[in-house]
């Protein structure tokens, strides 16, 4: 079974070649990852938080990209 962490399934986003299947890995990524943030909320590790942040943005610019293309 694939690792279903959020990392995981940033990195599966960023490397799919499938435009097909894009889409479905940037939202698993997304969902995984603004489930994250919830969870650490409270945690005070803005170390994670600001890299959660950072793959979300990144998400956002391959979304932004593929569409453009």
């Amino acid at each position: 079974m694939p690792d279903p962490t959020w990392q995981a399934l940033y990195r599966a986003a960023l490397v799919e070649p499938d435009p097909v299947k894009l889409n479905a890995r940037i939202e698993a990524a997304r969902r995984s990852i603004r489930e994250r943030l919830g969870q650490s909320e409270d945690s005070g590790n803005t170390r994670e938080r600001q890299q959660l942040n950072d793959a979300l943005y990144a998400l956002f610019t391959l979304a932004s990209r593929k569409r453009s293309a």
